[in-house]
C-alpha cells in the first residue's frame, strides 16, 4: 500500500508541512530532522507525487540546458557532451530533471527559449553566452527565470562560468616561440564571440612577449566548407608559416588539419596547437599541444549556481573564471 506524507508525518511525530519541506529541500527544518525524515521515507520507499509536488511548491522540477548551436554539431565533440554530464549530474542530486534545448537551422536560441517560458516547464536555464541575443536576455530578466551563462556575454553581467582563455591561449603561442617557432599563424573561430577575441588577445600578447614583430590571423565559422576556405586564404597570405594556434576544438580541429595536410604535404616539423583537449588528438600521428579545459568543473558550477538562484539564496560568486591545464609537446 503507497504510503502518503499523513502518513510519513505520523511516523516521525512532526507536522505535514515538515516532512514537506523535509522532502522538498526547503527552508524551516533543521538539519538534523531533515535527515531524520529523509531517511525514515527512503527506509519506507516513500515517493512523493511529482505532480503534486509542482503543484505545491509552483516548480516543474525541471531546468534547462540551451546549446548554442544544432545539437547535431553540439553534441558531435566531447565539450558540450561532458558539460551536460555534469549538469545531469547535479540536477539529479536535487531532485531536478534536465531538458536539452536545441536551436534550429539558423542557430537561433530566443525561439526554444521563449518556448520553455511560455509553458513554464523549467525552474531555470543554462545558456550559452556565445550569441545570445539582448532581446532574449531582456525577456529572461523580466520573466524572473534564474539563469546562468556558460562564457561571458559581452553586452550583460550576469551569473557565468568560464575558463581563463586569454591565458590559455598566451601560454600556447608562448610554448610554440620558445621551441623557435617564428612564423605562427592563427586559425580562430567567429570574429564577435568574445571567447575568440579573448584567445586572440593572448596569442598576440604571447607573440610581443617573444619579440615577434608578425601575426597572422583568420577567422571563420564552424562549417566544413568555410574553415577549409580560411585556412586556404590564410595559408595564401602567408605561405610560409611554421605553426598554427586553433581557437576552437572538436570537428573545427580535424576539418583545418585535414585543409592544411592537403596544402602541406609533411607536417612533422609544422607546429600545432590547439584550445581544447580530446583523446583522438593522440591518433592523428602528429604531436598537437593543447588547453584541456575542466569541463565537468564548468558543468557542475553553472548548475550550483543556478540552484542557488532558484532556492532564492545568492550564489558564492558572479563571474567564474576557472584555471585551464596546458598539455604541451
Amino acid at each position: 500500500m503507497k504510503l502518503t506524507i499523513n502518513e510519513i508525518a505520523e511516523l516521525a511525530q512532526v507536522a505535514k508541512s515538515t516532512v514537506s519541506k523535509a522532502l522538498n529541500g526547503q527552508k524551516g527544518v533543521s538539519e538534523g530532522k531533515r535527515k531524520f525524515i529523509l531517511k525514515l521515507a527512503e527506509q519506507l520507499d516513500y515517493h512523493p507525487n511529482a505532480s503534486a509536488q509542482a503543484l505545491a511548491s509552483n516548480r516543474s522540477g525541471s531546468v534547462g540546458l540551451v546549446l548554442p548551436h544544432q545539437a547535431v554539431y553540439s553534441l558531435a565533440g566531447a565539450y558540450w557532451s561532458s558539460v551536460i554530464t555534469a549538469v545531469a549530474l547535479e540536477a539529479r542530486s536535487h531532485n531536478y530533471n534536465l531538458m536539452i534545448l536545441s536551436p534550429g537551422l539558423d542557430d537561433d536560441m530566443a525561439g526554444p527559449i521563449e518556448s520553455v517560458l511560455k509553458r513554464r516547464n523549467v525552474d531555470g536555464l543554462i545558456l550559452s553566452a556565445e550569441h545570445l541575443d539582448a532581446r532574449t536576455v531582456s525577456t529572461l530578466i523580466l520573466e524572473d527565470v534564474p539563469f546562468v551563462f556558460i562564457g561571458r556575454s559581452p553586452s550583460v553581467q550576469h551569473y557565468s562560468v568560464d575558463v581563463d582563455n586569454e591565458a590559455g591561449a598566451r601560454c600556447l603561442t608562448a610554448h610554440m616561440a620558445s621551441k623557435g617557432r617564428k612564423r605562427i599563424a592563427c586559425l580562430a573561430g567567429p570574429a564577435d564571440y568574445l571567447y575568440t577575441q579573448q584567445r586572440i588577445s593572448g596569442y598576440r600578447q604571447a607573440l610581443r612577449d617573444a619579440g615577434l614583430e608578425w601575426s597572422a590571423i583568420e577567422y571563420s565559422s564552424y562549417l566544413s566548407e568555410e574553415i577549409s576556405v580560411a585556412l586556404i586564404r590564410l595559408l595564401a597570405q602567408h605561405p610560409n608559416i611554421d605553426a598554427l594556434f586553433i581557437t576552437a576544438g572538436g570537428e573545427f580541429v580535424l576539418d583545418a588539419i585535414d585543409a592544411l595536410r592537403r596544402q602541406k604535404s609533411d607536417l612533422s616539423d609544422f607546429g600545432i596547437s590547439v584550445f581544447d583537449d580530446y583523446r583522438f588528438f593522440d591518433y592523428l600521428g602528429i604531436p598537437i599541444s593543447r588547453i584541456r579545459q575542466p569541463l565537468s568543473q564548468i558543468g557542475t558550477t553553472a548548475a550550483s549556481t543556478l540552484f542557488s538562484l532558484i532556492e532564492g539564496e545568492k550564489p558564492e560568486r558572479l563571474d567564474w573564471v576557472l584555471d585551464t591545464e596546458a598539455v604541451l609537446y
